[in-house]
């Protein structure tokens, strides 16, 4: 009768997980939760001892911005070493360099704790690929096929709910003859969409950084952006930096404008899942973390845009290993 009280009583302010043990009259509680939560966990405390389980034997784990981070190796394993750059560039599979090419690069299996980040409003989104006729765009070609996503597990892997992205210590765009520029981001070409007043589109996921130390320089890691075909057609980003910092960033004008005008969301989250939703109707946008809104702006475009979501250095070089986890992301 306690559990189903319990649970009752904390669904409504969506409890992502709940494990209860109960040996004779000590009961411990792990609760998996938004920030937002913390207050609602008063409350199930003052419960619990009032049902004599006594405060004093309660646990709470709090996973989130405001909470605790999840420890790397409850999050995140692989089953080997993947190959360093140097050895990827010496084998024949990004040949010839400066060329999009199609071979790809195998790396090594990662095992993601899905129980621990598949929570809150997108945790159960499915990726769907296939369906969704999705994309990626890695360091050696622009615009890679679902079909072929096997192909590139160096750089991109899924999970459950959730879409794995890396990149490498000291990895660089390998499809032209851009500098630097590393990335590997999804995208969804159908669901690219023209201004339009007063319609607002909308792109909605859970996020959780698990590396971010090769995300340094002026430019850090983009992690989501909105963007069009050419400089003016960008409305905002969301990045973060080496030390595990995330900003929100406006995209408009010259770079540096851009980064006078950034601001900062919240420090140390790596390994602290959040929630991210933008709205952009082509002049207005507004960016959320878990609910709260932290930037908002206008910048007319008039071509087409889209969502595109992963990990994106630009003009800085990547000094160590970067990786992303994104988990139901959607749009509407």
């Amino acid at each position: 009768m306690f559990v189903y009280f319990l649970g009752s009583l904390l669904q409504w302010g969506e409890l992502l997980v709940i494990c209860v043990r109960i040996c004779g009259k000590k009961t411990q509680l792990f609760l998996y939760m938004d920030y937002f939560m913390r207050y609602l966990v008063l409350i199930t405390l003052s419960c619990l001892t009032l049902l004599g389980c006594g405060s004093s034997k309660t646990q709470v784990v709090s996973y989130g911005l405001d909470g605790q981070a999840i420890p790397l190796e409850q999050l995140y394993t692989q089953d080997r070493a993947d190959k360093s750059f140097t050895e990827v560039l010496a084998s024949d599979a990004l040949k010839p360099h400066g060329t999009f090419t199609t071979k790809g690069v195998l790396g090594a299996k990662v095992s993601v704790n899905t129980q621990l980040i598949e929570t809150g409003p997108y945790g159960q989104n499915p990726i769907n690929s296939a369906k969704r006729d999705m994309r990626i765009h890695t360091i050696a070609h622009p615009a890679i096929h679902y079909d072929d996503f096997y192909k590139w597990t160096r750089w991109y892997q899924e999970q459950g709910n959730t879409q794995i992205f890396r990149l490498f210590k000291d990895e660089v765009n390998v499809s032209n003859k851009r500098a630097n520029a590393a990335r590997v981001e999804a995208f969804i070409p159908s669901q690219k969409w023209l201004p339009e007043p007063g319609v607002w589109r909308e792109f909605g996921a859970r996020f959780t950084i698990v590396k971010s130390a090769g995300c340094i320089g002026f430019h850090h890691c983009s992690i989501f952006q909105a963007k069009g075909n050419n400089v003016d057609h960008w409305s905002v980003m969301l990045r973060v930096d080496d030390k595990g910092t995330l900003w929100y960033h406006p995209r408009r004008g010259m770079a540096e404008e851009n980064n006078r005008d950034r601001q900062l969301i919240a420090e140390q989250v790596l390994g602290k899942p959040f929630d991210l939703k933008v709205l952009d109707n082509g002049l207005d946008y507004q960016m959320f973390i878990d609910g709260r809104l932290v930037g908002t702006d206008r910048w007319p475009r008039t071509k087409e845009i889209g969502f595109r979501w992963g990990i994106y250095v630009g003009e800085s070089e990547v000094v160590d290993d970067v990786v992303v986890l994104v988990t139901g992301a959607s749009m509407r």
